[in-house]
C-alpha cells in the first residue's frame, strides 16, 4: 500500500510577530519543498487573547506564501460562520489566481460564537455549511444554474465571480467533521474530507470507513493533519517528547484533544524514529487517507528540530511517489 502524500502544516501564532514567525519557517518551507512535499497548510482560529497558533484569515497569508513557495497551498481549516460566501469565493478564486492554481480549501464550521459575527451569517450550523458549499460551485461554475437546495430546484442564474479561479471549477473543496454529515457533504458537495490534528486515529478510522462505502461523486480525498517530530533514536525522541506541550495543552484545556478516542488509543500523534513513522503511515495509508500533513513547527519545537524531522524522513524514503 502506498503512503499517503506528505505536506506539512505551519503553525504561525498570536503570540509572536508574524513576520518573524515567517521568516523562521523559511528554511522548513525550502526543505520541505527539497524534500519533494505536496503542500503547504494553514489553519484559522479567533481569539480573543494571543495563542500559539493559528492565526486569523488564513488567505490573506497563504496569498504571501505563493510568492515564497512552488508548494500547494492549503487552509486546514478555514473556519466558514465567519465569511460571507460570496465573498470568500471572490477572495479564494483570487489566491487560486496568485498562486497558479495550488490552492485547495478546506473548510470548517468554526465555533458557535462566530455565528453572525465577521461578515458570516446568523444561520443554523448544517444549513450555513451547505450553503457556503454550494454558493462556492455555483460562483465558480461548477453548476448550471440548477443547483439543488434542500430537495427542490434552484432556477435562480448562479452569480460568477470574476476573475475566476485557475483551477476549472475551482479549488478543492475538502471538508471538516467528526460526524456523518461531514461525510456525505464531503462525497456530495466536496472533494474529500479533512481531519483535524485533535482527532483521534479510532475518529479517524471510522471516517476512512464511512468515507468507502458513501457514494461520491469524485475520488474523495482524505486529508489528515498530524504533529510530527521525527529522531534519530528513541532516546532523542523521547528527550523531545514534550515539545508539544503548547498545542495539546489548547486542545485539552477545551476538551477537544484525542476527539473520539477509544480506551487505549494513542495520542494521535507521529512521533518517533524515521520507520516508526513510516509504519504509522503506512497503516493510514491502508485505511484510505490519500494526504498527512505534517505539524513539525508547533509552538515549542525548534525550526531546526522541524528541519531535521523532514530530512530524516525524506533519507527513509517518506516522500518518494509510489513509497
Amino acid at each position: 500500500m502506498p503512503l499517503p502524500t506528505l505536506g506539512i502544516a505551519l503553525d504561525l501564532g498570536s503570540d509572536r510577530p508574524v513576520a518573524a514567525q515567517l521568516a523562521a519557517a523559511a528554511p522548513l518551507l525550502r526543505t520541505a519543498a527539497e524534500a519533494g512535499a505536496d503542500s503547504v497548510w494553514l489553519g484559522e482560529s479567533y481569539h480573543a487573547t494571543p495563542e500559539p497558533f493559528h492565526l486569523p484569515s488564513p488567505l490573506i497569508t497563504l496569498a504571501h506564501l505563493a510568492a515564497l513557495t512552488p508548494l500547494k497551498l492549503g487552509t486546514g481549516v478555514l473556519l466558514s460562520r465567519a465569511y460571507d460566501a460570496h465573498r470568500l469565493a471572490y477572495e479564494a478564486a483570487l489566491v487560486d489566481q496568485l498562486s497558479d492554481g495550488r490552492l485547495t480549501l478546506g473548510l470548517g464550521l468554526g465555533a458557535p460564537a462566530l455565528r453572525g459575527t465577521l461578515g458570516g451569517p446568523d444561520r443554523a450550523a448544517g444549513a450555513h455549511l451547505d450553503s457556503v458549499l454550494h454558493t462556492l460551485r455555483d460562483a465558480w461554475g461548477v453548476t448550471d444554474g440548477q443547483a439543488t437546495r434542500a430537495g427542490k430546484a434552484d432556477p435562480s442564474p448562479p452569480a460568477r465571480v470574476a476573475p475566476p479561479p485557475l483551477q476549472p471549477g475551482g479549488p478543492r473543496l475538502l471538508i471538516g467533521g467528526q460526524g456523518e454529515a461531514a461525510v456525505r457533504r464531503a462525497s456530495t458537495v466536496g472533494d474529500g474530507w479533512y481531519c483535524a490534528t485533535n482527532y483521534s486515529d479510532t475518529l479517524l478510522r471510522t471516517q476512512c470507513a464511512r468515507l468507502r462505502d458513501h457514494p461520491s461523486r469524485t475520488r474523495t480525498a482524505i486529508s489528515v493533519n498530524r504533529l510530527c517530530l521525527v529522531g534519530g533514536s528513541d532516546a532523542e525522541v523521547g528527550a523531545a517528547g514534550k515539545a508539544f506541550a503548547d498545542v495539546t495543552g489548547y486542545y485539552t484545556r477545551r476538551g477537544l484533544w484525542n476527539a473520539g478516542a477509544a480506551a487505549g488509543d494513542p495520542p494521535p500523534v507521529l512521533v518517533g524514529t524515521p520507520d516508526d513513522v513510516l509504519a504509522r503511515l503506512g497503516v493510514y495509508g491502508a485505511w484510505g487517507v490519500t494526504h498527512v500533513q505534517l505539524r513539525v513547527l508547533p509552538a515549542g519545537v525548534s525550526p531546526a528540530t522541524a528541519v531535521r524531522s523532514l530530512r530524516l524522513l525524506a533519507d527513509a524514503g517518506a516522500f518518494a511517489p509510489g513509497k
